[in-house]
């Protein structure tokens, strides 16, 4: 009885140390564009992200960060859920120090309804604008 015990706590542990954040190293992230803010203290980065192995996503998003910080593929302003895809054509565009534009086509089909309507307003002190292209 004992031996189930530990057996049944190790298993446990394993199962969620497994389930913990996946390896983004393994995702293929490609930058579409990057631009600095005015004054150089802020990245902003339109990305292209694909991974997920058999069950696999390809998305594209924007990351906002500070300068000199590693751009983290799953810290995206568009979307609920951050490995949907839903986004596309994405370009970004400064207006100044502190506001960021963001255009994009929004997949329009009820199965994204909830996914696409969440968006960050702001970050860092940053005002973000969106813009929904056709």
């Amino acid at each position: 009885m004992k031996a189930r015990s530990i057996l049944l706590v190790l298993s446990t542990i394993t199962f969620l140390v497994g389930c913990g954040r996946p390896d983004l190293s393994a995702d293929k992230v490609v930058v579409r564009s990057e631009k600095a803010s005015p004054i150089g203290e802020f990245v902003a980065t339109s990305f292209y992200c694909e991974g997920g192995g058999a069950a696999g996503y390809a998305y594209e998003n924007v990351s906002l960060r500070r300068a000199g910080e590693d751009l983290d593929q799953r810290d995206g302003l568009l979307g609920k859920h951050k490995t949907w895809k839903g986004f596309s054509d994405i370009t970004i565009r400064w207006i100044d120090d502190s506001n960021l534009e963001i255009s994009y086509k929004q997949d329009a089909s009820p199965a994204y309804g909830e996914h696409v309507s969440e968006r960050v307003d702001s970050k860092y002190g940053i005002k973000i604008h969106y813009i929904a292209t056709d």
